[in-house]
């Protein structure tokens, strides 16, 4: 298993010409993350939605395969292994494995598969953003009790908010970031309010 801090930053590379920049907030890392494709960030958007990810970094490092450089997106530590992940739109070759390391490519077509899971998460990580310092170890033990079967959102807001249902959601979701609670229909339906919470099995 490779050190699980070899990659704790991004490499200090230069953004490619013209390339646009995405800024975000990573609850799991507790940093400020930046991508220089949507590609880029909409993989990093399932990692960070990923309950078995420990820890990841966006460009972590540079590698060679066939005279060309790459900087791979992501570098992904699960409890038993890590990846490094690579958006690649053409049929550029990629080292098996940098660092004895694999080196796994993300195509357009699985990002495709997988948008609305990652359009839904791309609402829910700044509400886990913006109510991290308010939602308390208690409030999770509390949702995380009283869902006990399938239900909807609506349906846990009414036992918990009398006002604004910010912090609840925030809970919520953290608790479905965590693996604690699943949503199946969220990787074919658009997040509302009648999309059904349950715990994980």
């Amino acid at each position: 298993m490779d050190d699980p801090v070899r990659f704790a930053n991004p490499i200090k590379n230069v953004r490619p010409h013209g390339a646009r920049l995405l800024e975000a907030f990573s609850p799991k890392l507790g940093r400020r993350v930046t991508f220089y494709s949507r590609a880029a960030f909409e993989i990093w958007l399932s990692v960070e939605a990923d309950p078995t990810v420990q820890t990841f970094c966006e460009r972590p490092t540079q590698m060679s395969s066939g005279g060309r450089e790459h900087t791979p997106d992501l570098w992904v530590r699960h409890a038993h292994r890590a990846v490094f992940l690579h958006w690649v739109d053409d049929d550029t070759i990629l080292p098996a494995e940098w660092m004895g390391i694999e080196v796994r490519r993300v195509s357009t077509a699985q990002l495709a598969a997988n948008r609305i899971w990652v359009t839904n998460w791309e609402r829910m990580l700044p509400v886990i953003t913006v109510t991290r310092d308010c939602v308390s170890k208690q409030r999770l033990a509390e949702v995380r009790r009283f869902v006990t079967a399938p239900m909807s959102l609506a349906r846990i807001e009414r036992e918990f908010v009398a006002g604004d249902p910010m912090g609840l959601r925030g809970a919520v979701f953290r608790l479905l970031a965590a693996g604690t609670l699943i949503a199946p229909a969220l990787k074919t339906e658009r997040l509302w309010l009648q999309t059904l919470f349950e715990p994980a099995p």
